[in-house]
């Protein structure tokens, strides 16, 4: 797990960091801080310094996290049981379904024509 403290808003700029460098490796090593942002002038990327160890364990994180994928998909044999002629079953399911698609259609042409009405 990674430590939180309280970081600055600003990264350090390169040429003070090169200055404090071990400083900075000290701080990150003890724990005092969990990572220190760097800033480069010309540069819109910052870099962090962080601890091997913490790298390795979010690099484990994110492979992990691209290795998972969407369930497996299972297969519906044994799911359910049919008792009867699979033909009937299929044409009473496309029947309620044509049923309610003419439904539908009545309601879509009679809300066009509600306002509609012959004087």
């Amino acid at each position: 797990m990674i430590k939180r403290v309280k970081q600055s808003d600003h990264p350090l700029p390169i040429s003070v960091a090169r200055r404090r460098l071990f400083e900075l490796v000290e701080e990150v090593l003890s724990g005092r801080t969990d990572r220190v942002a760097l800033s480069h002038r010309g540069h819109a990327e910052r870099v962090v310094i962080v601890r091997a160890d913490v790298f390795a364990k979010l690099e484990a994180d994110l492979a992990e996290l691209r290795g998972r994928t969407e369930p497996e998909p299972r297969t519906l044999l044994g799911v359910a049981t049919l008792h009867g002629p699979v033909d009937e079953a299929v044409a009473e399911v496309r029947a309620r379904q044509h049923a309610l698609a003419e439904a539908k259609g009545r309601d879509i042409v009679g809300a066009r024509g509600g306002g509609r009405g012959s004087a």
